[in-house]
């Protein structure tokens, strides 16, 4: 039993010694790939240092194309400084770019030590102890006696606090290069100034009928006031669809939520094609060289609301007005920023509660850029079409829109008609 157990043994090393041959013989390992994996320079300096790594030396890197000019040297140790040759040195002192400016730098001398920090130093400073200059930009600065709107409307990034000034700056220059002329339609042969005004009467109508916001009018306005100052052959026909047009271009300009072109062209029943609507919108921006960003009254309008501290109420009845003088031909010519500050001039007026005292505070004549005397002639014209309009059959779509609750029915208030702004229109 015993010498059977031996030979069992033997005889399954004997098969373990054969299985293993064949398991070798067929299954031979995998070729490495064709191409090196980290490249040949990889390979290169892989081999390199393994095989001088083996012997003590440092890797050698004689068969390694560089990517930069490396002033590597086999006999320099790591930590000594690398000898540059002087054709290099040459080199890299030709290509420096001298410095265009005369004024000579003062020479600095070396510091040969450092002393410690004291004990009770510390490696920062404290905050109290730092002095810095006023680096103030152009839009805080103020003269005395003049309050700073944006200075608790920081947390709001839409107030833009910090260019908000450079913006309106900015808007009034715009409004210089974008002016409408006076009496623009007396090149025109076939519209007339009373053809305007209907069609800007209707314009406003359509606008409170779809439920447009405010720059999306005054927008329209000036479209169509800049489009037939350009354009001398507009025949009366194609008056209508002018305004259309540069009400449509408007609202996808201002709006979120624009209506649609077939919204437009019912709305003028349906006299127009959207065919006929496109191509007048291309004629419109081809003129208009595609300027668009011309200053709106609203735009001012807001701006000097906040500067004189506002209400609702005043800030409504000052859009009315603005309204009303858009229908009037004679005022087209005005300056946006102008006939918005006369605007909130004759609401804070009229609405006085401290008769006597001048509402228009040094405060308004920073930001509008406007005295009194500058915009009370404006404000006496104003207040006359506010009295005459409940009785004015061109007014009745702008005295019925702001009759409405949406627009605080500032339209009705008994300040309209009588008081201090029937004493503004006779003076």
């Amino acid at each position: 039993m015993l010498g059977k157990k031996h030979t069992t043994k033997a005889s399954e090393k004997e098969n373990d010694r054969i299985n293993s041959k064949l398991l070798v013989k067929n299954d031979p390992p995998a070729k490495a790939a064709r191409g090196p994996v980290l490249g040949e320079v990889g390979n290169r300096v892989l081999r390199s240092t393994l095989t001088n790594a083996k012997e003590g030396k440092l890797p050698d890197f004689k068969n390694v194309k560089p990517r930069v000019n490396t002033f590597w040297k086999k006999s320099e140790l790591p930590g000594k400084k690398a000898s540059i040759p002087e054709e290099v040195k040459k080199l890299t002192d030709a290509t420096k770019v001298q410095p265009k400016s005369t004024v000579t730098q003062p020479s600095i001398k070396p510091i040969n030590a450092v002393a410690p920090l004291a004990a009770h130093e510390s490696d920062f400073f404290d905050s109290e102890e730092i002095t810095t200059e006023n680096t103030n930009s152009h839009s805080n600065e103020l003269i005395e006696g003049v309050v700073n709107i944006d200075k608790n409307t920081s947390d709001n990034l839409m107030n833009m606090t910090e260019y908000v000034n450079d913006v309106y700056d900015y808007l009034f220059q715009l409004e210089k290069r974008f002016q409408i002329k006076q009496n623009y339609l007396d090149t025109h042969k076939d519209i007339t100034p009373r053809m305007r005004k209907i069609l800007i009467e209707w314009i406003n109508e359509v606008h409170f009928q779809f439920h447009l916001e405010t720059e999306t009018y005054h927008m329209s306005v000036a479209l169509i006031d800049r489009y037939l100052q350009v354009s001398k052959n507009i025949s009366r026909k194609m008056l209508q669809l002018v305004g259309i047009t540069a009400l449509f271009v408007a609202s996808k300009y201002e709006e979120v939520m624009p209506p649609s072109i077939h919204d437009f062209v019912h709305i003028t029943d349906n006299s127009y094609t959207a065919a006929q609507v496109r191509e007048m919108e291309q004629s419109v921006l081809l003129k208009l060289n595609f300027n668009m960003g011309r200053p709106l009254s609203i735009h001012f309008l807001r701006r000097f609301s906040r500067a004189a501290l506002a209400t609702d109420i005043i800030h409504g009845s000052a859009k009315y007005f603005m309204e009303l003088a858009s229908l009037e031909y004679s005022m087209v010519h005005l300056a946006p920023s102008l006939l918005a500050a006369a605007s909130i001039y004759l609401s804070l007026r009229i609405f006085d509660e401290a008769p006597g005292s001048s509402v228009w505070t040094p405060t308004l004549v920073y930001y509008s850029k406007y005295h009194e005397s500058d915009i009370q002639d404006l404000a006496k014209t104003l207040a006359i079409l506010v009295v005459k309009a409940p009785t004015t059959n061109s007014c009745k779509s702008v005295y019925k829109k702001y009759k409405a609750q949406k627009n605080g029915k500032v339209s009705t208030m008994p300040e309209m008609s009588e008081g201090t702004i029937v004493e503004i229109a006779d003076s």
